[in-house]
């Protein structure tokens, strides 16, 4: 299905461990436990408990399971920094895409307020407009957030934005909402980092690379490349100890860590 402009830049999406609304299975009658369970320990305070058990009911297809890990992830990720920032929000992202293409209206809403104010994926109200539209399809009380979106819209981009939710309604989704992150890759090191006002930049195999730039480089030397082999690198974010890049032709983004000395 063509893409009508939804498919932009984000972070990590784990969608492997979890099947599309088009594949989807029923939850068990375990998974449902799990999701219990996991309410349980979230209302003691027990987090790291109840978010065990929400990943494990949603690897199991759990709908419910899986908004509810999104959530968790996607709240906790927000009060982060750096690469733990990065990876909450991309993880929970994830599990709420899940969950919002198996109809559930608050994954819907979630996905449509990242959309909105670029949290953890780049900001597009077009497609933050559809996904709100499909929760209140699935759910009346979200139209008087929809009327307050639409007024933030060009009237082309709305039509747009219906045409996109129409598609999503009729089962069409789209294929991700942000590109998947791999932590590492064998091909490339970073030397070293500099973050300062002044513009951060790393040493990237040898190379000098900054936030937007892009550079060719040759890969780090293994067996399973040739050193004359030369990667085109371009860079999205660095922190204070990685860099988050994408080599060119690969969808995933590459969470790399600086070594130590």
């Amino acid at each position: 299905m063509k893409q009508l402009a939804c498919r932009f830049f984000g972070v990590v999406c784990l969608l492997g461990i979890l099947t599309s609304a088009a594949g989807g299975q029923p939850a068990s009658d375990g998974s449902d436990k799990l999701v219990a369970q996991g309410n349980t320990f979230r209302s003691n305070g027990k987090l790291t408990e109840a978010l065990w058990a929400y990943r494990q009911a949603a690897k199991a297809g759990n709908v419910k399971g899986a908004f509810a890990a999104g959530d968790m992830l996607f709240a906790q990720g927000q009060s982060d920094n750096g690469r733990e920032r990065v990876l909450k929000l991309s993880e929970g992202i994830g599990y709420l895409y899940f969950a919002a293409t198996n109809r559930h209206p608050q994954a819907c809403a979630k996905l449509a307020n990242a959309l909105k104010n670029g949290i953890g994926i780049q900001t597009n109200l077009t497609c933050a407009y559809a996904w709100l539209k499909l929760a209140a399809q699935y759910n009346p009380s979200y139209k008087p957030d929809l009327d307050r979106l639409v007024v933030l819209l060009q009237p082309e981009d709305v039509l747009q934005a219906q045409k996109i939710a129409a598609e999503y309604i009729s089962g069409h989704w789209p294929d991700r909402v942000a590109r998947p992150v791999d932590q590492g890759d064998s091909r490339l090191t970073i030397q070293g980092v500099s973050v300062n006002g002044n513009g951060s930049l790393i040493i990237l195999n040898g190379g000098t690379l900054k936030v937007g730039e892009m550079i060719n480089v040759a890969p780090v030397r293994s067996p399973k490349h040739a050193a004359t082999e030369k990667l085109v690198v371009s860079c999205f974010e660095i922190g204070a100890d990685y860099a988050l890049v994408a080599v060119a032709g690969e969808p995933n983004l590459k969470m790399l860590s600086v070594e130590p000395r």
